[in-house]
């Protein structure tokens, strides 16, 4: 068959810095969020703010960003204003959530060292792909190896079989398989490198994009007619846009990437202490990551239920007020966590969202707040009302909201806390 073609980008520089941030006095939005504000009764813990991120899903795909669509992310200008608010060039910013490494990005264009921590191996080889930078000369002829070798397989051609799922017939056409087979063939031709890393990253970002899932929500939802028998197209277009924001990266940054449980003392090296520490946990009852990516799991041959039992208890669809309790006391935990990694004085910001059920609106971020000051010493410094955009894919369009409250998307909460000295 024909190859797709590789592209080549005239020249590279360092990507835009992405949408601004709109920031203003909470009183400005008063009239249309107060309420919420008041539901999740975080209008008494200190000063406020109302955060909006202009720009569309696409313009926040800036650097490497766009690399891999991971549902629930936050937008990428949220780390850029918190990191520069709170830390200095060359200090250290820890994430003990990190996902898919939005935190490890901006912490490496805002000149910072960065520690990243996850458990799940799908956003762990993404985070470190997106924060590692490439050659694109190299990287694009690695490329174009991969497509020189590439040719379908079979399971018996190929002993690759996708695990954890109940059944992959659903999910994935025959030919989609054996594509998908045949891709992964090819890319462990290439020597293990960042290169390959990059584009085994690409080659994840496929998976979803040409299985009978649909792309347009994080949940996973049959939509047949979208799959794609071949996925080299796919995955070549992916790996070009890799390529170009991979290799404009900064080439002195030090970000690492970790496997670790957020609700475990993070593991810092010799006494390191974080300058700042950022979290952006999962939301109570909004998404189960370890299903969202199951697909991509599935065909790197991890079992979506071995990650679940190390991921913060988020009770997805169970939808009972009562398992709120236990999301309240992991995520206490992290937090803890985060206060006892951060220096002295440091800053530590958690961006969460509450819950409704049952057209209650559950004050998840209050609780664990109360929780923590039970047990650590600490200051609230700010409460952000981070106010997403209506076309933003996100976590608000998941909640049970009622017609008439369409019009206003529920926001959800950056909540800053300060370290004793």
């Amino acid at each position: 068959m024909p190859a797709p073609p590789v592209s080549k980008p005239s020249h590279l520089s360092l990507p835009e810095r992405g949408p601004a941030v709109t920031r203003a006095r909470v009183d400005s939005v008063a009239s249309t969020y107060g309420p919420q504000l008041r539901d999740a009764e975080l209008d008494d813990l200190g000063p406020t703010e109302a955060w909006t991120v202009e720009g569309s899903n696409r313009a926040n795909g800036y650097a490497t960003h766009g690399l891999f669509r991971y549902f629930g992310k936050y937008p990428p200008p949220i780390g850029r204003e918190l990191i520069q608010d709170h830390s200095a060039p060359g200090d250290l910013v820890l994430d003990p959530t990190g996902g898919s490494g939005t935190t490890g990005v901006e912490a490496l264009l805002a000149g910072r060292r960065c520690r990243l921590f996850d458990v799940s191996p799908t956003a762990l080889a993404v985070a470190r792909a997106k924060t590692t930078p490439v050659c694109g000369d190299a990287a694009r002829e690695a490329l174009a190896q991969v497509v020189e070798r590439y040719t379908p397989a079979t399971a018996t051609e190929y002993p690759l079989e996708p695990v954890g799922l109940r059944n992959p017939d659903h999910w994935f056409l025959p030919e989609t398989a054996d594509s998908l087979r045949g891709l992964h063939r090819s890319l462990h031709t290439l020597d293990d490198t960042p290169v390959r890393q990059l584009l085994h990253a690409a080659y994840l970002g496929a998976i979803r994009r040409c299985s009978r899932a649909t792309t347009q929500q994080g949940r996973l939802f049959l939509d047949a007619d979208t799959a794609r028998t071949d996925t080299l197209d796919t995955f070549v277009r992916f790996s070009n846009r890799a390529i170009k924001g991979a290799s404009a990266l900064p080439t002195n940054g030090d970000v690492t990437v970790c496997a670790h449980d957020a609700r475990q003392p993070l593991p810092l090296a010799n006494g390191e202490q974080a300058d700042f520490v950022f979290t952006h946990p999962p939301y109570f009852n909004a998404y189960k990551y370890s299903r969202i990516n199951s697909l991509e799991l599935a065909w790197t041959g991890v079992k979506p239920a071995d990650v679940r039992r190390s991921e913060i208890r988020e009770y997805f669809k169970i939808g009972k007020p009562e398992n709120a309790a236990k999301y309240v006391n992991d995520m206490q935990g992290v937090v803890e966590n985060c206060l006892d990694a951060v220096r002295p004085g440091g800053a530590v910001a958690v961006m969460i969202g509450d819950t409704r059920l049952q057209g209650t609106h559950i004050p998840v971020t209050r609780r664990i707040i109360d929780q923590v000051r039970e047990t650590r010493r600490m200051e609230v410094e700010k409460v952000v009302l981070r106010i997403p955009r209506h076309t933003e894919a996100s976590w608000v369009s998941s909640q049970r909201r009622t017609a008439d409250k369409l019009g206003v998307p529920l926001c959800d909460y950056i909540v800053v806390l300060r370290a004793p000295q």
